[in-house]
């Protein structure tokens, strides 16, 4: 009873924030001005077929990269510093220095999360940008190319997909909920118990990170989550954006024991996730915990 109540009050102050913001859509930190370069980089995932390479990280793990990575993150660098021109950047490919965050205004960039689903040819793959100011996002934007999607949010104004106002709805029961998870995965033998525990029935194969967020905030899946594993990490440019949009829109993104990424904004992060409304996540992370523990 007292569980229901609660959800029911956060629910009615979730409704009258989103009104509020609806009446009045205001930021110290509007992201229009980048929906034309979003515009051409759209086009060119959706056109071109590119060619990849690999790089090595500091850790000798191998990342693929291809031609179009480096060409998009090129038009979203010149956007950003002709809008502000005394921005620093961080990015994925060629501006890798956390150092940029100390700065009074950095853009924190990943030009294609999902290189390995759009060299397969999948459609999940996402464009994502994030403002920080004195290294916290101000605001952010995922562009989803392959599915005309635009999400867009500052700091306590909200969420909106393609111009249109949108938040979290309630939750079912995590044995109702639809969960989106990666497709390795769901085939990996290792996290089979996992599965067995989470109702197989209501998982939905989504390769890459970012993608997995967009369909939770278009109500297509309740919520996402990534066990941990050896030698996998999503890092700050994969989640910033993402993180930020959740958060205004009523949800979370948090680690296995409980940390809200979007508050200890690490630069890299190996211990798994789950991402979503709050109870849920909550409800997620001890199946999760159960199931190593048992």
């Amino acid at each position: 009873m007292l569980r229901r109540f609660g959800r029911f009050w956060r629910r009615t102050q979730a409704a009258w924030t989103i009104e509020v913001r609806r009446r009045a859509y205001m930021s110290d930190f509007p992201m229009e001005w980048l929906d034309p370069v979003l515009d051409r980089c759209r086009s060119e995932v959706l056109e071109h077929r590119p060619r990849s390479s690999t790089k090595t990280l500091d850790d000798g793990r191998i990342e693929p990269v291809t031609d179009l990575d480096l060409r998009i993150e090129g038009h979203l660098i010149a956007a950003a510093l002709e809008a502000y021109p005394s921005a620093d950047v961080l990015s994925e490919e060629t501006h890798c220095n956390p150092a940029a965050l100390a700065s009074e205004l950095c853009f924190v960039i990943d030009p294609i999360d999902g290189t390995k689903e759009l060299i397969a040819g999948t459609a999940d793959c996402a464009i994502s940008v994030a403002l920080f100011q004195r290294g916290r996002p101000v605001a952010g934007v995922l562009d989803l190319p392959f599915r005309s999607q635009r999400f867009a949010c500052s700091t306590d104004c909200g969420v909106r997909v393609n111009g249109r106002p949108v938040q979290l709805e309630e939750p079912p029961q995590l044995r109702a909920a639809k969960l989106a998870v990666s497709p390795t995965q769901r085939a990996d033998p290792a996290f089979a118990s996992v599965w067995t525990r989470l109702l197989p029935g209501h998982i939905a194969p989504v390769g890459a990170f970012t993608p997995k967020v967009a369909q939770i905030l278009c109500g297509e899946c309740h919520a996402a989550f990534y066990p941990p594993k050896p030698g996998k990490s999503i890092f700050l440019w994969d989640y910033a954006a993402a993180a930020l949009l959740l958060a205004e829109a009523g949800g979370t993104l948090m680690s296995l024991d409980g940390m809200s990424l979007l508050n200890a904004l690490p630069m890299e992060h190996s211990g798994g996730w789950v991402a979503g409304p709050a109870d849920l996540c909550g409800e997620i992370r001890s199946a999760i915990l159960e199931t190593e523990s048992a």
